[in-house]
């Protein structure tokens, strides 16, 4: 008797149009008490209100049993008010997603057809690359510098009839840049969406973590063809998964209705525990007193030891917040090629090359400041430097 086979699993397009990401699969092998990363685009854990939390979840369990049910899928209304107010906007405009990563899942369903153009920075983000490219959308890089996306380039492109249905952008403190988009590009970008049509995605997941220089104005502020992500991933803590879509009315409906047939509702115990602990008297404006000087010491410690130890082999821009210190090597250097040297000193950092849309960024690295301490920050550039090869 002939024995029968199992045919291999025919995947969909959508499985064979992401890979995986480069950061995480990193974090797998820099999983050693050795090794001092700043790779990981990870909040430094001690800043997690743990006391808070535990509180909030005790009392809710104790006196709203309605916390373990089923929910609305726009989600908690007190949580949605907050962040209505909070952003100047109604609270029908509001939905409450699993990580501001599903609010960018929703947003490009609702939006972007297969084989439909989106337009973002070239360095991007690894998530939105990834969210993207699962749509079936053809990407279309903009290069970026020190003042964010280059919107003088987009025009010229939008001119020459490029139609881009979605234009991605981190107006704050850019993932993996840290680059600030300027005023005048966030009104410019505001006009072009008016005048060819396209919708902006404005991600917002560091804006509150600003400790220098003037807060910028958001692009929504200056047109309607605007979409904002939001998270308390940054501010309280990633792990309980509590992000925002705030979109224009028409738009906000379709979301709800994309999120009913993908996970029904946010879960229930996190919107209220969030909201308990955002709301209470004080609580966010001690937290954000505690993280900014904390990020802002971090990141000068950084940006001592990379002049201190790298001096003109390495060019970078220091950031006003966030988390992130991007650079590169002017002399060429492949840090991908350099990686396995740099661990093998004891250093980790994440490629240029995984934040490519279509440039090559093979000289460039991404350094993230926040989880490392000033002295393992100066012990990591040390390792970095180690690990380079001899000056051409």
């Amino acid at each position: 008797m002939a024995v029968q086979t199992t045919k291999p699993f025919a995947l969909a397009g959508a499985a064979m149009r992401v890979d995986s990401s480069a950061i995480r699969d990193l974090l797998h092998v820099i999983d050693r008490p050795d090794v001092i990363s700043l790779a990981g685009g990870l909040p430094a854990a001690e800043t997690f209100p743990a006391a808070v939390l535990a509180d909030a979840f005790t009392d809710i369990l104790a006196g709203d049993p309605g916390a373990l049910q089923y929910s609305t899928t726009e989600g908690f209304l007190p949580l949605r008010e907050w962040v209505a107010e909070r952003h100047g906007v109604d609270v029908e405009q509001v939905l409450v997603t699993h990580g501001s990563q599903q609010a960018l899942d929703l947003v490009a369903r609702a939006l972007i057809e297969p084989g439909a153009t989106v337009a973002l920075a070239d360095p991007g983000y690894v998530g939105a690359i990834q969210a993207l490219r699962l749509t079936g959308a053809r990407l279309a890089p903009v290069p970026s510098d020190a003042d964010g996306l280059d919107v003088d380039a987009l025009a010229g492109r939008l001119h020459r009839g490029e139609r881009p249905a979605v234009v991605y952008v981190v107006a704050n403190f850019d993932n993996p840049t840290g680059a600030t988009l300027s005023l005048e590009r966030r009104a410019a970008l505001a006009g072009l969406a008016d005048r060819y049509g396209f919708v902006i995605v404005e991600d917002d997941p560091y804006g509150e973590l600003r400790w220098a220089g003037t807060a910028v104005a958001p692009i929504a502020s200056f047109g309607d063809r605007v979409v904002t992500l939001a998270t308390v991933s940054k501010i309280v803590c990633p792990g309980l998964r509590i992000g925002f879509a705030i979109a224009p009315r028409p738009l906000a409906s379709a979301l709800v209705l994309l999120k009913q047939a993908v996970d029904l509702h946010t879960s229930t115990l996190s919107q209220r525990a969030v909201h308990r602990v955002v709301t209470a008297p004080g609580f966010l404006d001690a937290q954000l007193d505690r993280l900014r000087p904390l990020y802002r010491d971090r990141c000068a410690a950084l940006v001592h030891a990379l002049h201190n130890g790298l001096g003109d082999r390495f060019e970078f821009s220091a950031p006003d917040g966030g988390m992130f210190v991007w650079g590169r090597f002017p002399e060429g250097i492949d840090t991908q090629e350099l990686l396995p040297a740099a661990l093998d000193q004891g250093m980790a950092y994440v490629p240029g090359q995984a934040f490519s849309v279509d440039g090559d960024h093979r000289d460039a690295m991404r350094l993230s400041f926040v989880t490392a301490t000033p002295a393992q920050l100066a012990e990591g550039v040390r390792r970095l430097a180690a690990a380079l090869p001899p000056r051409r």
